[in-house]
């Protein structure tokens, strides 16, 4: 297997490029012929292609291929054959230098101008890198199969949010993703958290590079979804997978991948940013070799943002760093290791939304005429939340076609919260600005009763340990290849919550007039002294797993993928072992099935069941049992323009058992808490359609359509607040000629209605009606460095909310706002 990692010290640039032109060799990996089909486009592009084709490590100056364009390249060459080609009439020239096949021009270039890298060996996750591809999507994912498999090879949904799509977009949060991943939803009920959902059901498995990630929603404080500035990809798998993530979970898996140390020369960019509400950032992110070869590297990623909001008194400061070096042990061993750490600030955050019904008699709904900067929290409260992970992890290559590695992950978050919500439950009186509930006592007569809100100080901590050893090869049997992976996983996480309650009692603490209200003021009595309280949640939640899969080559077009994970799963609740929970040898099966139609064109048909232990409790404080079922799924992929687009549709429908539902509030818990009923016999059915990548060079694009229903037995509606179809699109294209440095993009994101039955409000629902955003982005290049970029969100100001579980309050989503970057690469 080949080093990773595309470049060498600028230095050592220096000094190789003046030693003078050599011969151009091929590397050990590429002196055979190789079959390379490469269409007409940009230079850099198709080096960058011929790279990945031929696996190959090439080196050039950004600068020394901007605006030259290589002819289509095509057939089984050598790679001086190949490069050549791409080289002819063009002025350059290709030389051999140490590990790496050098571009530079004919002449003796001094400039000392900075490498490109292009990142090509044999490892699966060095393959599935997108930065620098240039494209939207990729055709590689290292999230469903533990196989060096492209999407076509798989057979489930997967969406790839790649680096050039992060960048054009704009996506600086996670919960960005969600708004541009084919059938993935939002429900952001507040400013600080929110709910994730794909096919009808909510988002519980986050991974970070693979490894699974500790986050409790109802305890989170949005400190795992937050900044992107440390990401190179989002990988999104639809569906189960109990495979390779400990759970067959039905929705979907997020994994988020961070950025490597894979360059050989020292690069990297700065940028700075304003944007409105006074929000402005800068974020630095460097690479470089520790020794002269590069076999040893190092990336530091930095981040820094701060701002107001279009919701009163809201503010937010965070900050982020991530530290992460590589060291090649010969040529066929890698050991690695990093650390991230992130700092969250939120002044007046919000808990909960704003009243959506006004205290009548009819109990009228108003959430068109509140203003969307409305708030119902108070100036003294607050939302302090940082996360800590690090990592070690190790790969080898036997060099007989197995590979073997190995990882430990350890994330420790904390955070501590001064919240409260005056209006919380409710509906709000139309004079008095306060909370009420009517209840007619019999006909004809109905009492008015005041609510209190409530304020708490909360303090949460939360440790998550993994480890995880793979074993993968490759073996022949009735003279076909065949692959093979196993291994072990074990995961430990300890979660401790503390609250401190204040006293809001309406006989005591009357809330004040939302209409008339400024924040000031109102913070109640503590019932313990601060940093105390009492303790809500301590439990400890380990997951060990046996995993086994194979892929098998029936006949040339048609594969079998076969698997299963065997999972020992336990709760240990330390305030009260009455709700232990514990599971052994549960099986998780899984079979596919992909047929190659034609060359470009694949066919396939997967089934998994599904066991999913679940944190949501019951009115009694009592964790719900396991979701279990199972998914089955049938498809189409494509990959077009060599392999540079792809397509998919898939048609699925799940089956699930104790699926979880709103049923009131958990007994004797104070603020109360939303408690969950199981359902069983409940039926997500739908289709998915995706688009996503380079149509021709210059032009991206992603495009997604996904429509479902989730009924239970008696057929009525499941999780009614995620939207039954959705469509969004983003596409840039970057101007030919003159106006070469200018990219222009845009997009549309529309979902379907959306609505919540309102908790105490017998037939009324709290109802968001189908709606559209656009966004728009234009970015240029000044020079080789430096480049501009505007991006205008929500440009048509389309005012909408997300309607929460309990169908009472309305949080109101952006507004128009518009951001400009200024970054400089060096």
């Amino acid at each position: 297997m080949q080093q990773s990692g595309s470049s060498i010290a600028s230095l050592a640039l220096a000094i190789l490029l003046a030693a003078g032109p050599g011969p151009l060799m091929a590397q050990t990996a590429g002196v055979a012929p190789v079959e390379v089909s490469i269409a007409a486009q940009p230079l850099g592009q198709a080096l960058n292609e011929l790279a990945r084709q031929a696996d190959l490590q090439l080196l050039f100056p950004p600068a020394l291929v901007a605006g030259k364009t290589a002819p289509a390249v095509a057939g089984k060459l050598t790679p001086r054959e190949a490069v050549d080609q791409l080289l002819a009439g063009s002025g350059l020239v290709a030389t051999q230098e140490g590990p790496a096949i050098v571009i530079r021009a004919a002449a003796t270039d001094d400039s000392g101008a900075m490498l490109a890298p292009v990142t090509v060996t044999a490892s699966v996750e060095r393959n599935a890198t997108t930065e620098g591809s240039g494209r939207y999507g990729s055709n590689v994912g290292t999230t469903a199969l533990p196989f060096n498999a492209t999407l076509r090879d798989t057979p489930q949904s997967i969406s790839i949010i790649s680096s050039q799509l992060i960048e054009d977009r704009k996506i600086d949060r996670l919960f960005d993703v969600i708004e541009q991943a084919t059938g993935l939803s939002l429900n952001r009920y507040e400013s600080n958290r929110g709910s994730l959902f794909a096919r009808g059901f909510n988002i519980t498995n986050y991974l970070i590079d693979g490894a699974p990630t500790g986050i409790d929603e109802q305890w989170s404080a949005g400190e795992v979804f937050s900044n992107t500035a440390i990401y190179d990809r989002v990988e999104i798998l639809r569906g189960s997978d109990g495979l390779m993530t400990g759970v067959g979970n039905p929705s979907a898996v997020i994994n988020m991948v961070r950025k490597r140390a894979d360059s050989r020369v020292f690069k990297g960019s700065v940028s700075a940013e304003v944007g409105s509400w006074s929000q402005r950032g800068v974020t630095a992110d460097v690479s470089t070799p520790l020794t002269g070869s590069g076999s040893t590297r190092v990336r530091f990623v930095a981040d820094y943002d701060e701002g107001k909001s279009y919701i009163d008194r809201l503010k937010n400061r965070e900050q982020i760093f991530y530290a992460t070096v590589e060291q090649d042990i010969g040529d066929r061993s890698l050991l690695a290791a990093g650390i991230s750490h992130q700092d969250n600030h939120t002044d007046s955050p919000t808990w909960g939304g704003i009243p959506g019904w006004l205290a009548t008699n009819a109990n009228d709904a108003v959430q068109s005429n509140w203003r969307r900067s409305m708030t119902t929290a108070p100036e003294w409260s607050y939302w302090d939340a940082d996360y800590t992970n690090w990592f070690v992890r190790g790969e080898h290559d036997f060099g007989n076609g197995w590979r073997v590695k190995a990882g430990y992950t350890r994330g420790d978050r904390n955070s501590e919260a001064k919240i409260a919500n005056f209006y919380q439950y409710g509906s709000l009186h139309p004079v008095l600005g306060t909370s009420f509930i009517h209840m007619e006592l019999f006909p004809g007569f109905t009492y008015s009763m005041p609510m209190s809100g409530y304020a708490g100080l909360y303090y949460v901590d939360n440790t998550k340990e993994d480890v995880n050893v793979q074993v993968e090869g490759e073996f022949q049997l009735f003279g076909r290849d065949h692959q093979v992976a196993f291994g072990y996983d074990h995961s430990d996480e300890r979660l401790t919550t503390v609250g401190n309650p204040g006293n809001t009692s309406t006989l005591v603490f009357p809330a004040p007039n939302l209409y008339t209200w400024d924040g000031s003021g109102y913070e109640p009595v503590w019932t313990y002294p601060v940093g105390s309280g009492g303790t809500y949640i301590d439990q400890k939640v380990t997951q060990k797993a046996w995993f086994l899969a194979g892929r098998f080559s029936l006949a040339e077009p048609l594969k079998l993928i076969l698997g299963t994970r065997v999972i020992d799963y336990g709760v240990v609740d330390y305030k009260n072992r009455y709700n232990d929970f514990k599971a052994e040898n549960e099986v998780i099966p899984y079979a596919g099935l992909v047929f190659d139609l034609t060359r470009n064109l694949s066919a396939y048909a997967s089934y998994t069941t599904i066991f999913e232990p679940q944190s949501k409790r019951d009115a009694s404080n009592k964790q719900l049992a396991p979701v279990e079922g199972n998914t089955r799924e049938v498809g189409l992929k494509g990959a077009f323009f060599d392999n540079r687009l792809n397509a998919s549709l898939s048609v699925f429908k799940m089956q699930q058992e104790n699926v979880a539902k709103v049923n009131g509030y958990i007994s004797g818990i104070t603020p109360p808490q939303t408690a969950y009923a199981e359902v069983d016999g409940v039926v997500s059915e739908g289709f998915e359609v995706e688009i996503a990548g380079e149509i021709r060079p210059g032009w991206n694009a992603s495009i997604g359509y996904a429509k479902f229903r989730a009924k239970d037995a008696g057929g009525t509606d499941v999780n009614s607040l995620i939207p039954r179809q959705q469509f969004n699109a983003f596409t840039s294209y970057r101007l030919p000629g003159a106006w070469n440095g200018l990219t222009v993009g845009g997009g549309v994101r529309w979902q379907s209605r959306t609505y919540a039955d309102a908790l105490f409000l017998t037939g009324k629902k709290l109802e968001q009606k189908a709606y559209s955003v656009v966004d728009l982005m234009a970015r240029y290049e000044i020079d080789k460095q430096w480049s501009l970029q505007l991006n205008v969100n929500n440009v048509l100001d389309e005012k909408y909310f997300s309607p929460p579980e309990s169908g009472l309050e309305i949080f109101w989503q952006e507004p128009r706002n518009a951001s400009l970057r200024l970054k400089y690469q060096f």
